[in-house]
């Protein structure tokens, strides 16, 4: 029986221990996030009546939205997280408390033996009446083994007794912060309502001017891909000078090194933009809210900046192109191996063709658009194909 509760005691510990480590993790995430949303709740709509204002302030309001909805998907996971520690470990101080009754009552009956046997026969004459020295080192073993017992004894019990209260204290405190992460998903949830209702709003705006938001969706769409044919276009100069020149052995060792590099970092990159960043255009074929008919095409991501916001180079490369397109903006080429990363809506770079750059130096400075935030156009490619990079960078 003691063996089974031994093993049961020990489970409970290794399940606490993993428990609370996935909870230590999403804590550190919980507050990554928080301190994401306070960020981002300083890039702030615009007020100009615009239909391309009120398009990108419905596209910002969709992001926050968005960032509320993945924190608070987080924090419900922590709530049961939370709730099955405190499950485990109530289970664990129903088991300790038996062990430590039974534990107290077998020292009790210990101590009122051995006090009988004291009062009934004295520890010296029982030695001395060993009929051989043989005899008196047993006795003597005995006496001392007995003892050594009972203070064996008294440690377990008070060392049980002190894991009891160590675990209480553990509830206590799981209690506290399950009220604390419950408060903030309360509050949590009050935003999103609030910015739920701003977002019908713009929606509601938008749909009484539905001819003019698909004429200026029509006009972003052909921008979109004017800009995304002349990205493919520098992508392919690039790789044909490349190909055409002669690669020394160091380059290739390079490009296999930043490529497996590169590969190895999914989902980990840095957002490409200095400050509180929104990624309010995302990849792929996105429907704009409450216009079932209306669609765009983003062949990279949109990411809204606040004023004065830089572009970041998001990996260690060399710079392998730099070229105008639209109204005097400029875009970069930055190649980390086989992987190229394309930064666009820049209004001004030092950098030019052949530079190399580390991750997190500065690119350029983004051009403001119309509505007074900075928007950086982001796209990569592995050699001419074209990838989501969203799943590339950290969450």
């Amino acid at each position: 029986m003691r063996r089974k509760l031994v093993f049961f005691l020990m489970l409970c510990s290794c399940l606490l221990a993993t428990a609370q480590t996935d909870i230590e993790r999403m804590r550190s995430e919980r507050k990554e996030l928080e301190r994401q949303i306070a960020s981002q709740e300083k890039i702030l709509t615009g007020t100009e009546t615009s239909i391309s204002s009120e398009l990108s302030n419905l596209k910002i309001l969709e992001a926050r939205l968005d960032e509320r909805t993945r924190i608070l998907n987080g924090i419900r996971s922590e709530l049961s997280a939370l709730t099955r520690q405190q499950n485990d470990l109530e289970k664990e101080i129903v088991s300790l408390e038996k062990e430590y009754e039974q534990c107290s009552d077998n020292y009790a009956d210990a101590c009122v033996f051995f006090q009988r046997q004291s009062s009934q026969v004295n520890a010296l004459a029982f030695v001395l009446a060993s009929a051989s020295f043989r005899e008196m080192t047993t006795r003597i073993r005995y006496l001392r083994e007995y003892s050594s017992s009972l203070v064996r004894l008294a440690g377990q019990i008070q060392e049980q007794k002190d894991t009891l209260e160590q675990r209480r204290h553990q509830v206590e405190m799981l209690v506290e912060e399950k009220r604390d992460v419950e408060r903030l998903e309360t509050e949590l949830q009050q935003a999103a309502s609030k910015e739920k209702k701003q977002q019908q709003q713009a929606v509601d705006r938008l749909k009484k001017k539905r001819n003019q938001l698909k004429k200026e969706i029509s006009a972003q769409q052909k921008r979109m891909n004017e800009l995304s044919k002349e990205i493919d276009r520098q992508i392919q100069l690039a790789l044909r000078a490349e190909k055409g020149g002669q690669v020394q052995q160091q380059d290739q060792e390079q490009d296999f090194r930043l490529t497996g590099s590169f590969e190895s970092n999914k989902g980990k990159l840095p957002m490409p933009i200095s400050g509180p960043a929104l990624i309010v255009g995302k990849y792929g074929i996105s429907q704009v809210a409450g216009q079932k008919d209306v669609k765009q095409n983003n062949l990279g991501i949109d990411i809204q900046g606040n004023e004065g916001a830089t572009a970041l180079c998001v990996f260690d490369g060399k710079v392998s192109g730099v070229f105008q397109h639209g109204k005097g903006q400029i875009g970069i080429l930055v190649r980390h191996g086989k992987y190229i990363t394309v930064y666009c809506n820049l209004v001004s770079t030092s950098l030019k063709k052949g530079d190399d750059v580390k991750a997190g130096d500065e690119i350029g400075v983004i051009q403001t658009s119309e509505n007074g935030s900075p928007v950086l156009h982001f796209q990569l490619h592995k050699e001419s194909t074209r990838l989501n990079p969203q799943e590339w960078l950290r969450k």
